[in-house]
């Protein structure tokens, strides 16, 4: 099984893409292209779905870059139910084909629970990681969905993500592969992750075969640049996002692997250090946020319920108060 991880808007579609092309069995239905990817994505529809599903249950975003958000899905791998859905979707998949690629930028937070069931199956895994540049990733994720979020909030996201994806898959068989070299020489690119996998990707399989899968690549296809002044970024942000893209360029280089490696981990622990501060400033809006919900409440009648009908004004409910409580929450773990 290769899991194709790494955060959206990376090359994860063209390389599934290019797997599926290949001989890995793409599970189907896939969702279907669209103008933000209209050569495909490569995913398989039940998996983003089912990662959709847990997700929400474990109150994630799918670009969320709050560092202890691993934790909360991390525990889903614990769960039977999940367990057992994965583990007959997979069964259902290797009864097609020997070989199987599954991409979804939001496999990465449940890479623990498909670890898991690989094992159940006797199945070995292995992981891809795009990397692309943050700003060319980040611009590009705007120009396909629009700039309702903040490039801010998209960065903490693609830091969140590459940096968690790294450290848990350390111990796997793994490539990072570089956008850039994909669409410059897409058969040298595998044939360095193949080296890396020790699994074959591109060969061998009949040239025609390979010809076919090369229409894939289309550099026209790439709009955005990798340029941090078509972002708004504050300098710390962006210079440790920087750096992180650096590190990680170089373990994808095979350059120095082990400072590679060290130096994730301590931009890991720079980045967390920073949002909990990032947090602890916000403090302020935050409780001026709950004050006005609960005013509104008060001239409203005081009366408001949630999702299960229980009342929210008495206690300090209200969509401000949740977000405030999960911060303390939030902010308590990561110093314990």
């Amino acid at each position: 099984m290769l899991l194709v991880a790494g955060s959206g808007r990376s090359g994860t579609s063209l390389f599934a893409g290019l797997m599926g092309r290949l001989g890995f069995h793409i599970p189907l239905p896939e969702v279907q292209p669209d103008g933000s990817n209209p050569v495909g994505f490569g995913e398989p529809r039940w998996a983003v779905d089912f990662h959709k599903e847990l997700l929400r249950s474990q109150n994630v975003a799918s670009q969320d870059g709050r560092p202890w958000a691993w934790t909360a899905t991390g525990k889903v791998a614990a769960q039977e139910r999940p367990r057992r859905r994965l583990r007959e979707w997979l069964e259902e998949q290797f009864s097609v084909a020997g070989r199987v690629v599954v991409k979804d930028p939001r496999l990465a937070w449940f890479l623990e629970l498909y670890l898991r069931t690989a094992e159940e199956l006797g199945a070995n895994v292995s992981v891809v990681t795009m990397l692309r540049h943050p700003a060319e990733s980040i611009r590009s994720r705007e120009m396909a969905y629009g700039t309702s979020t903040s490039a801010v909030t998209l960065t903490a996201g693609w830091l969140n993500m590459m940096l968690g994806t790294e450290e848990r898959t350390r111990a796997l068989g793994r490539a990072i592969v570089r956008y850039d070299d994909l669409l410059s020489d897409w058969r040298s690119a595998l044939a360095v992750a193949e080296q890396q996998l020790a699994i074959p990707l591109a060969g061998p399989v009949p040239e025609e075969r390979l010809r076919y899968a090369g229409e894939l690549v289309d550099v026209s296809l790439r709009r955005a640049a990798a340029d941090w002044s078509a972002l708004e970024l504050p300098g710390d942000v962006q210079a440790l996002a920087q750096a992180t893209y650096d590190a990680l360029d170089r373990l994808a280089r095979g350059e120095g692997p082990e400072e590679a490696q060290a130096s994730l981990g301590e931009l890991r622990d720079r980045y967390s250090s920073h949002y909990q501060n990032a947090e602890l400033f916000a403090r302020s809006s935050i409780r001026a946020a709950r004050v006005q919900e609960r005013r509104k409440l008060a001239r409203a009648g005081g009366s408001a319920t949630g999702a299960s009908g229980a009342p929210m004004a008495k206690t300090g409910g209200g969509r401000a108060a949740r977000l405030y409580r999960r911060l303390r929450r939030g902010a308590r773990s990561l110093r314990t």
